[in-house]
């Protein structure tokens, strides 16, 4: 059982984890007691297990993270068990994250890891556009190659030609940039991303994968905003996949979770001041619009007031007044609304601008996650509820009463932010860091794992042992 344990130590470094490569070694030399390698053995298994059950750092701090008492009692009664069954290294694996693309980046991890590929640089300067020529255009040629999106049979000095563009395209779809086909300024900063920062941004995405693991439920919505998907979990199955929209950069969408409780059809929409401020200024222009449009504004007191009582010159100070627009065709929640209480008052919904879901890069909210195909979404959320099927559904929203309808069984929604991702097929993709948080938990991330690796147990190993051999 303790070459179990070795041999999954070994792994460690695959799953973005400091290596345990010299206590894995002090598990297997025959020079140390056999009970001195079973105690060590035992505190590996807590230590590596912890990490890959609830992570090297703390979702919310991304301080170093400690196990709390619950959490250590639960690795004791699965190491308990395992000794039982004799079963160490499985107990091992199995503390790793079920998640779909899991074990994907830990191949795409091992596969960087031993090849340690050397990409090609493309020099700074400005876009590179088609009929362009020159060492950049060779640069990018090669660049692209080294990822498998164009073949080798290439000349130095070629002209950026339609084939160039095409694998340009290709390469920005795959990263959730905008697809111009043109060397812009965001495709040519993730084309020079280095392989050591690629495994650095690998080893974080695998650490996120871990932080969700913990709580899914059974039935669940996982939502990447830098992938601009949802998708619809039931009994670790993924049920069903649907694009969304997110928030622009000045409103980015947050990253947390919460239990959706209802859902909203045909809802009102209730405008936050701060939204008023930028959205409706046409309002002062044109006042007779808000009518126009439905809306009912209240003033600080709740009273209802007319669009013409506003006092305009508090716009964009100390804007006391409140606005919410009825159901309709011009509501930008559209017909459904899913609502999870949270502090950031961010949830799921419908909206009008359906035809914005053909763009590549869907960053257009206010911080809420639209939804493509949000009653087919509604439908799967209520499936299994009375009363509540596919065809009452679309009755009630083709109406226009709000109607709430509460869920039989509570469902945690995990708004994330991963921009590493592992599809069905296998292929890994690394998307776009459209919001800019990765270089932050990165160095936190690094800071925890270089702790880590050099106060690791193969110090603790060589003192047990030293005191061992004193004795």
């Amino acid at each position: 059982m303790i070459g179990q344990v070795a041999a999954a130590l070994f792994d460690s470094p695959s799953h973005g984890l400091p290596s345990l490569d010299r206590s894995a070694q002090d598990l297997l030399d025959p020079t140390i007691p056999h009970e001195t390698r079973a105690v060590l053995a035992s505190q590996a298994f807590m230590r590596f297990g912890g990490w890959l059950r609830y992570g090297l750092i703390d979702s919310e701090t991304h301080d170093p993270r400690l196990l709390d008492p619950a959490e250590a009692a639960a690795l004791h009664r699965t190491l308990d068990r395992a000794l039982v069954e004799g079963r160490l290294g499985e107990a091992l694996d199995a503390l790793a994250p079920d998640l779909r693309d899991y074990q994907i980046l830990r191949a795409e991890m091992l596969r960087l890891m031993a090849l340690q590929p050397i990409w090609p640089q493309i020099e700074d300067g400005p876009t590179l556009v088609a009929a362009d020529r020159g060492p950049r255009v060779d640069q990018l040629r090669a660049r692209l190659a080294a990822v498998g999106l164009y073949r080798e049979d290439w000349s130095a000095g070629d002209p950026f030609d339609l084939r160039l563009e095409t694998a340009v395209r290709r390469y920005q779809g795959r990263a959730n940039l905008s697809p111009s086909g043109q060397l812009d300024r965001p495709t040519l900063q993730q084309l020079n991303v280095t392989p050591q920062a690629r495994m650095a941004q690998l080893r974080v995405n695998l650490e996120q994968r871990r932080w969700q693991s913990r709580t899914p439920g059974r039935r669940n919505i996982r939502v990447n905003l830098a992938d601009f998907s949802l998708e619809a979990w039931e009994d670790g199955r993924l049920a069903r996949q649907f694009e969304v929209m997110v928030g622009r950069q000045v409103s980015s969408t947050p990253e947390f979770s919460e239990d959706m409780q209802y859902i909203v059809l045909n809802p009102w929409w209730g405008i936050p001041g701060g939204l008023a401020q930028t959205r409706f200024q046409s309002f002062r222009r044109n006042p007779g619009l808000a009518a126009q449009l439905g809306f009912r504004i209240y003033d600080a007191n709740g009273s209802q007031i007319s669009v013409y009582d506003i006092d305009w010159s508090r716009w964009g100070r100390n804007w006391p007044y409140r606005m919410s627009q009825p159901p309709g065709s011009t509501n930008p929640m559209g017909e459904v609304k899913f609502i999870f209480p949270n502090s950031y008052n961010v949830y799921i919904h419908d909206t009008t601008e359906r035809d914005r879901f053909s763009e590549t890069r869907r960053d257009f909210s206010a911080a809420c996650i639209r939804v493509r195909d949000p009653l087919l979404l509604a439908q799967w959320v209520l499936s299994g509820q009375a009363d509540w099927d596919g065809d009452r559904i679309e009755q009630v929203a083709a109406g226009s009463t709000p109607t709430v309808v509460w869920l039989d069984e509570r469902m945690p929604v995990h708004i994330n932010y991963w921009t590493v991702v592992g599809d069905a097929d296998g292929e890994v993709r690394y998307l776009n860091d459209l919001y800019h948080r990765d270089d932050g938990l990165i160095d936190r991330y690094q800071q925890a794992y270089a702790a880590a690796a050099e106060t690791g147990w193969s110090r603790i190993s060589r003192r047990a042992t030293v005191s061992s051999a004193g004795n």
